[in-house]
């Protein structure tokens, strides 16, 4: 486990390294991206680095249920304007017999800790409802993200994230989750 979060951390540092030679910007008191007005998005290139960071589908998440630990793999995609807030869907394979597959809708909203030419660190609250396709529930999560743009509305969030879901039939057990990743958003100005 120990080696794998190593790894991860890794290829965070590697992706924001390459991240961090773009042209894009942020206003520090708005949150608002800015884009070098010459470069028309149809003209932009993607890097090797970007279409990876927006396809990296191995996120790990340990999820306690029942007084029993998993882990599994995560991926979230999010929709949403910049000081609005954002949508999430987040799909969870977890490592065990049954009830393997989770699914997340969420509501987002995010608050803006530090902001500078490259990045923005996030603070965000959200709630949400869950479905393992047999029981349901509902959540409110925590996190802190790192807002890194990577095309003109397309953005790579690192993030690590703690939830916990109350189930709606009483006798089932609730589930407490913390995940650590990267989520693709998609951000719309109005």
């Amino acid at each position: 486990m120990i080696k794998a979060l190593i790894v991860i951390f890794i290829l965070f540092g590697i992706t924001g390294f390459a991240l961090s030679q773009q042209t894009n910007s942020f206003q520090r008191d708005k949150l608002v991206l800015n884009y070098n007005k010459k470069i028309r998005p149809s003209e932009s290139k993607a890097s090797v680095s970007d279409v990876l960071l927006l396809a990296f589908p191995f996120n790990p998440i340990f999820i306690v249920e029942e007084g029993k630990s998993y882990l599994g793999f995560t991926k979230e995609v999010s929709f949403g304007t910049i000081r609005e807030g954002n949508i999430g869907v987040e799909y969870s394979y977890i490592f065990r017999d049954e009830n393997k597959n989770h699914l997340r809708i969420s509501y987002n909203h995010e608050f803006a800790a530090v902001s500078g030419d490259i990045a923005a660190l996030l603070a965000s609250a959200g709630v949400g409802y869950f479905t393992d396709f047999n029981k349901k529930g509902f959540f409110p999560q925590l996190s802190i993200n790192l807002l890194l743009t990577v095309f003109e509305n397309v953005c790579a969030v690192p993030y690590i994230k703690g939830r916990y879901t109350f189930m709606t039939d009483k006798s089932e057990a609730n589930i407490f989750d913390l995940s650590l990743g990267i989520k693709t958003a998609f951000y719309f100005r109005f």
